[in-house]
């Protein structure tokens, strides 16, 4: 039961300090983020009924109308196949009360300053970056011909190898232990005993026996579904030719009695057969070179012109220090876990993740690797180093008690790191909030 309870004091205090050294590292400010509906569409050509004005307002909403013509624009993009949704008095009502619930929102928003936001400003200069370059490479593609059938005739006369099929056999067999019983079961086979039967009766084969010894189709080369390579024994079954019965052949430590079911002979797949696929890959391969070939273009109008010293800089820079910490978590030894910690605190001495990392090092020596010692002088050099940190306390406690039994206090403060309620001073888990 001691040795019970220190392995669960101890899975406890790892999982403390891991939501508190690792979680505080990870932790990053969120701003608070509202959705934003898509922008409306430029005006398109609207298909009211007959005589209605399109100008005439149904709702006003901060001021603003809601017009017959903004209905219909909303109807005019939605696919053809949802629009008779709304072609009833109930469907169109739901169209106008989701239509006023999204101007409420939009203008709420708009008010509270979320469009100007830096995160949604960001957001929708991407979403308009990503809608540009797809459209007009869309239509840049869309100019590149299709392959003709000439050219995907020769291409299927010079790789005529390509569409080679080989002879093939479908087999059946009986396994034996026995010479002798194998030509006794071929005789039994020749007189024309049911096959499946002889095959439930005689057959040691326990993969093939219960769907009569059906072993698949065979080329040449000898390469068996269940036997594996047997080349003798493939030229005997296309010696033998389709709807013959023969044997027995030894293989390995077996006799094996053998029904050829049907023999495909080796031929050419004809061009009919193979023109989509041959479609497909010269489409693939022509699209790939017309793109590059398009963009080596535009790079030559528009002159793109690298500064190979600025480029260096920037692909060989340093990883930063949360980045190392991540790296570090994800090392598959706790040796090479505290390596990567000591190199973050080495690289980064006054990063808001030093205390972190100086921490796991000690938890690392202490949880995992039990050098006690080692952790201890761990922990005090973050006290010396750190003396504020928010995780001076845990380390305190370690110090204190990792040698012992006892479970960590600031277990219940790690669950609450998030709550607006504060540990009261002085207990262990006091240092348990913000990163």
């Amino acid at each position: 039961m001691r040795r019970r309870g220190a392995g669960r004091a101890r899975g406890i205090r790892r999982a403390a300090a891991l939501l508190l050294a690792a979680g505080l590292a990870a932790a990053t400010p969120r701003a608070g983020l509202a959705k934003k509906k898509p922008a409306e569409k430029p005006p398109t050509a609207a298909t009211p009924a007959a005589g209605a004005d399109t100008s005439e307002v149904l709702y006003r909403i901060g001021g603003q109308p809601l017009t017959r013509a903004d209905v219909q624009r909303r109807l005019d993009e939605l696919p053809e196949g949802m629009r008779s949704n709304f072609a009833t008095p109930e469907g169109r009502q739901q169209l106008l009360d989701r239509m006023v619930e999204e101007r409420i929102w939009l203008l709420t928003a708009e008010r509270e300053g979320v469009p100007e936001r830096p995160k949604v400003q960001q957001q929708i200069a991407s979403q308009r970056r990503d809608l540009v370059i797809r459209t007009y490479v869309t239509e840049v593609m869309g100019s590149n011909p299709a392959p003709g059938d000439s050219e995907l005739k020769a291409y299927y006369d010079s790789h005529a190898a390509d569409f080679h099929v080989p002879a093939t056999a479908t087999v059946r067999h009986i396994q034996t232990r026995s010479r002798d019983l194998a030509h006794n079961v071929l005789r039994l086979a020749r007189a024309k005993q049911d096959w499946n039967k002889l095959c439930m009766k005689y057959s040691t084969d326990s993969l093939s026996r219960g769907n009569g010894g059906y072993l698949g189709s065979v080329t040449r080369d000898g390469q068996f579904p269940i036997l594996g390579r047997q080349p003798a024994l493939a030229e005997s079954v296309f010696a033998l030719g389709a709807g013959k019965i023969g044997g027995p052949w030894k293989a390995a430590n077996s006799w094996h009695v053998i029904k050829v079911e049907e023999v495909v002979e080796e031929g050419q797949r004809s061009f009919d057969q193979v023109k989509t696929s041959i479609t497909r890959q010269i489409s693939g391969q022509r699209s790939q070179d017309f793109y590059r070939s398009k963009l080596d273009d535009a790079r030559k109008r528009l002159g793109v012109t690298p500064d190979s010293a600025a480029i260096k800089r920037y692909t060989t820079q340093k990883k930063g220090a949360r980045e190392m910490f991540k790296d570090a978590q994800d090392q598959p030894t706790a040796e090479a876990r505290i390596a990567a910690y000591r190199s973050l605190l080495t690289a980064y001495p006054d990063s808001e993740v030093c205390a972190q990392a100086a921490f796991m090092v000690g938890f690392t020596y202490s949880e995992e690797l039990k050098n006690y010692d080692a952790a201890e002088k761990a922990f005090r050099e973050l006290l010396a180093r750190y003396p504020k940190s928010e995780l001076a306390a845990s380390a305190q406690w370690m110090i204190a008690h990792m040698r012992t039994e006892e479970a960590p206090a600031f277990v219940q403060s790690a669950a609450d790191s998030l709550a607006t309620t504060r540990p009261a001073a002085g207990a262990p888990g006091n240092h348990a909030g913000k990163p």
